[in-house]
């Protein structure tokens, strides 16, 4: 019997992408669902993979930032969502050369509501919207 290192498995119902900012404003992915049903249990265990693309800096210029992060509601709508992770990754633009692409992993606390969101802030004018953020379930 070998152990496990942590959470590899993945599910493709379990993932979502996003574009990113075409400038300075919030974009979010749609909801993923976490919970199993009525009840109000969620899922098993896991943790949640965000990973930030690199940017070169014709789209994200010096100084510029993105900041990506998580949100729960109970509605699909999110219409009274809340930021359950504070800052995951901020990548910002330096030296002439963007900013290198990111990971971040993430445990859902008990406190999760029935949906899951990334959200990423976007500051400055460049045009980021050439490029795709993830956020993945992991088992």
């Amino acid at each position: 019997m070998s152990v496990s290192n942590g959470f590899n498995v993945r599910d493709a119902n379990l993932k979502n992408t996003r574009t990113l900012p075409g400038s300075a404003t919030t974009v979010y992915s749609t909801g993923i669902r976490v919970d199993n049903g009525t009840n109000g249990t969620f899922v098993a265990e896991c943790e949640l993979l965000i990973t930030a693309p690199a940017a070169a800096v014709g789209q994200l210029a010096n100084t510029e930032t993105l900041v990506y992060f998580i949100q729960t509601d109970d509605n699909s709508s999110f219409s009274s969502a809340t930021n359950i992770s504070g800052t995951l990754i901020t990548q910002t633009g330096a030296g002439g050369a963007g900013a290198a692409g990111a990971t971040a992993r993430f445990k859902l606390p008990t406190n999760v509501e029935k949906y899951i969101r990334l959200g990423v802030t976007k500051t400055g004018s460049t045009d980021a919207s050439s490029l795709t953020a993830t956020l993945e379930v992991l088992f």
